[in-house]
């Protein structure tokens, strides 16, 4: 097994063993909390799961990263469709908040762009690699 020395993968690796002692750090010295062990141990996980798929993509072969057109194709196709169902359930929450005065917080507008959109991109990243032929 041998650990290809990318730039970008060792920087990835370095930026999630700081997450790792920044989390650790914050566990130790930080103000106590209620949410500060759910913090720091979110940052944890985060820092490890970033560097084993740094480590699992350091010992891939360079053929196997570089996406065939195709691909790159329907992550085009897909992410220039998904734009819309994304735009229209941020619009439809806005104004709704606004004729009805319902209090949707900003966090929560976020939360559901961000869900729309993980969603449909991958329905329409599905769909459109079973569909076979690609137009721009």
């Amino acid at each position: 097994m041998s650990i290809r020395t990318n730039k970008k993968i060792l920087l990835s690796m370095g930026i999630s063993l700081s997450v790792i002692v920044l989390a650790v750090v914050l566990l130790i010295f930080g103000t106590p909390s209620r949410a500060m062990p759910f913090i720091g141990l979110g940052l944890i996980v985060a820092g490890l799961l970033m560097f084993v798929i740094s480590l699992h993509t350091a010992t891939k072969p360079e053929t196997e990263l570089v996406a065939d057109e195709r691909v790159a194709r329907i992550n085009e196709k897909a992410d220039k469709t998904a734009f819309w169902p994304v735009l229209v359930s941020i619009t439809i929450r806005f104004w709704s908040d606004r004729a009805w005065s319902r209090g949707i917080e900003l966090l929560y507008l976020y939360n559901a762009a961000l869900f729309a959109g993980i969603i449909s991109w991958s329905v329409l990243r599905w769909h459109y690699s079973k569909k076979g032929d690609v137009i721009r």
